[in-house]
Protein backbone atom coordinates (compact mmCIF):
# COMPACT_ATOMS: atom_id res chain seq x y z
CA UNK A 1 0.00 0.00 0.00
CA UNK A 2 1.27 3.44 -0.87
CA UNK A 3 1.57 6.24 1.66
CA UNK A 4 -1.14 8.44 0.11
CA UNK A 5 -3.62 5.48 0.01
CA UNK A 6 -3.13 4.65 3.69
CA UNK A 7 -3.55 8.17 5.11
CA UNK A 8 -6.89 8.46 6.96
CA UNK A 9 -7.81 11.41 9.16
CA UNK A 10 -9.33 9.82 12.28
CA UNK A 11 -7.67 10.96 15.52
CA UNK A 12 -9.56 8.79 18.03
CA UNK A 13 -8.20 5.45 16.75
CA UNK A 14 -4.66 5.59 15.42
CA UNK A 15 -2.69 2.76 13.81
CA UNK A 16 0.93 2.29 12.86
CA UNK A 17 1.27 0.87 9.34
CA UNK A 18 4.33 0.12 7.28
CA UNK A 19 3.73 1.51 3.79
CA UNK A 20 5.65 2.25 0.63
CA UNK A 21 6.94 5.81 0.75
CA UNK A 22 7.21 8.09 -2.29
CA UNK A 23 10.91 7.25 -2.67
CA UNK A 24 10.18 3.49 -2.97
CA UNK A 25 11.34 2.60 0.56
CA UNK A 26 9.06 1.09 3.20
CA UNK A 27 8.56 2.92 6.46
CA UNK A 28 6.13 3.57 9.33
CA UNK A 29 3.06 5.78 8.97
CA UNK A 30 0.74 6.75 11.79
CA UNK A 31 -2.80 6.95 10.46
CA UNK A 32 -6.43 6.52 11.45
CA UNK A 33 -8.37 3.26 11.20
CA UNK A 34 -10.55 2.92 8.09
CA UNK A 35 -12.90 0.42 9.75
CA UNK A 36 -13.33 2.46 12.90
CA UNK A 37 -13.95 5.66 10.99
CA UNK A 38 -16.52 4.16 8.63
CA UNK A 39 -18.25 1.28 10.41
CA UNK A 40 -18.20 1.56 14.21
CA UNK A 41 -21.13 3.99 14.46
CA UNK A 42 -23.17 1.72 12.18
CA UNK A 43 -22.29 -1.30 14.33
CA UNK A 44 -23.41 0.37 17.56
CA UNK A 45 -26.61 1.63 15.96
CA UNK A 46 -27.50 -1.89 14.81
CA UNK A 47 -26.48 -3.39 18.16
CA UNK A 48 -28.68 -0.94 20.10
CA UNK A 49 -31.61 -1.69 17.78
CA UNK A 50 -31.08 -5.44 18.33
CA UNK A 51 -31.06 -4.95 22.11
CA UNK A 52 -34.23 -2.84 21.95
CA UNK A 53 -36.15 -5.38 19.86
CA UNK A 54 -34.90 -8.31 21.97
CA UNK A 55 -35.93 -6.52 25.17
CA UNK A 56 -39.40 -5.94 23.72
CA UNK A 57 -39.69 -9.64 22.79
CA UNK A 58 -38.66 -10.59 26.33
CA UNK A 59 -41.11 -8.24 28.03
CA UNK A 60 -43.92 -9.30 25.64
CA UNK A 61 -43.39 -12.95 26.58
CA UNK A 62 -42.20 -14.10 23.16
CA UNK A 63 -38.80 -15.41 24.33
CA UNK A 64 -37.30 -16.69 27.57
CA UNK A 65 -34.48 -15.03 29.50
CA UNK A 66 -32.17 -17.73 28.08
CA UNK A 67 -32.85 -16.53 24.52
CA UNK A 68 -32.49 -12.90 25.62
CA UNK A 69 -29.06 -13.40 27.19
CA UNK A 70 -27.87 -15.56 24.30
CA UNK A 71 -28.53 -12.63 21.96
CA UNK A 72 -27.06 -10.03 24.34
CA UNK A 73 -23.89 -12.08 25.00
CA UNK A 74 -23.78 -13.24 21.35
CA UNK A 75 -23.37 -16.99 21.87
CA UNK A 76 -24.92 -19.86 19.93
CA UNK A 77 -26.93 -22.77 21.31
CA UNK A 78 -23.99 -25.09 20.60
CA UNK A 79 -21.59 -22.87 22.59
CA UNK A 80 -23.94 -22.66 25.56
CA UNK A 81 -24.64 -26.40 25.43
CA UNK A 82 -20.96 -27.30 25.49
CA UNK A 83 -20.29 -24.95 28.41
CA UNK A 84 -23.07 -26.33 30.63
CA UNK A 85 -22.99 -29.95 29.48
CA UNK A 86 -26.35 -30.46 27.76
CA UNK A 87 -27.44 -30.94 24.16
CA UNK A 88 -27.96 -27.95 21.83
CA UNK A 89 -31.53 -29.19 21.25
CA UNK A 90 -32.27 -28.74 24.94
CA UNK A 91 -30.81 -25.21 24.88
CA UNK A 92 -33.06 -24.35 21.92
CA UNK A 93 -36.07 -25.67 23.87
CA UNK A 94 -35.11 -23.54 26.88
CA UNK A 95 -35.24 -20.47 24.65
CA UNK A 96 -39.01 -20.96 24.38
CA UNK A 97 -41.06 -19.55 27.23
CA UNK A 98 -43.24 -22.66 27.67
CA UNK A 99 -40.19 -24.85 28.46
CA UNK A 100 -38.36 -22.25 30.55
CA UNK A 101 -40.49 -22.89 33.64
CA UNK A 102 -39.31 -26.53 33.72
CA UNK A 103 -35.62 -25.66 34.17
CA UNK A 104 -34.15 -26.56 37.57
CA UNK A 105 -32.46 -23.94 39.72
CA UNK A 106 -29.14 -25.77 39.33
CA UNK A 107 -29.43 -25.57 35.53
CA UNK A 108 -30.40 -21.87 35.76
CA UNK A 109 -27.25 -21.26 37.80
CA UNK A 110 -25.18 -22.87 35.05
CA UNK A 111 -26.86 -20.64 32.45
CA UNK A 112 -26.24 -17.56 34.62
CA UNK A 113 -22.55 -18.47 34.92
CA UNK A 114 -22.25 -18.80 31.13
CA UNK A 115 -23.90 -15.40 30.60
CA UNK A 116 -21.84 -13.75 33.34
CA UNK A 117 -24.84 -12.58 35.38
CA UNK A 118 -26.16 -13.36 38.84
CA UNK A 119 -29.08 -15.77 38.89
CA UNK A 120 -31.44 -13.13 40.29
CA UNK A 121 -30.45 -10.74 37.49
CA UNK A 122 -31.67 -13.21 34.87
CA UNK A 123 -35.22 -12.42 35.98
CA UNK A 124 -35.03 -8.64 35.80
CA UNK A 125 -33.86 -6.23 33.15
CA UNK A 126 -33.00 -2.58 33.23
CA UNK A 127 -34.95 -0.37 30.87
CA UNK A 128 -33.37 3.04 30.28
CA UNK A 129 -35.47 6.04 31.24
CA UNK A 130 -35.33 9.65 30.14
CA UNK A 131 -36.12 10.82 33.68
CA UNK A 132 -33.23 10.79 36.12
CA UNK A 133 -33.77 8.25 38.89
CA UNK A 134 -31.21 7.02 41.38
CA UNK A 135 -31.17 4.03 43.72
CA UNK A 136 -31.31 4.89 47.40
CA UNK A 137 -30.38 2.43 50.16
CA UNK A 138 -31.68 2.86 53.68
CA UNK A 139 -30.89 1.00 56.88
CA UNK A 140 -33.59 -1.10 58.49
CA UNK A 141 -33.91 -2.39 62.04
CA UNK A 142 -32.65 -5.74 60.84
CA UNK A 143 -28.83 -5.55 60.57
CA UNK A 144 -28.79 -8.05 57.70
CA UNK A 145 -31.29 -6.28 55.45
CA UNK A 146 -31.29 -2.94 53.67
CA UNK A 147 -34.19 -1.33 51.86
CA UNK A 148 -33.60 -0.26 48.28
CA UNK A 149 -35.82 2.31 46.61
CA UNK A 150 -35.59 4.18 43.35
CA UNK A 151 -36.25 7.90 43.71
CA UNK A 152 -36.33 10.80 41.30
CA UNK A 153 -33.06 12.70 41.34
CA UNK A 154 -33.26 16.24 42.72
CA UNK A 155 -30.82 18.80 41.43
Amino acid sequence: MKENEAKIDFKSHQLLLYVEKSDGEYGPLQTGSFLTKNYVDDFWEKRNKLITTTTKKLTDGEISPIAYYMIIVDVSAAEVASRIGISPKKVRKHQELKYFSRISVAMLQKYAAVFGVMLADMFQIQIPSTAHYVPKQEKTRNPYVTALSVVKETK
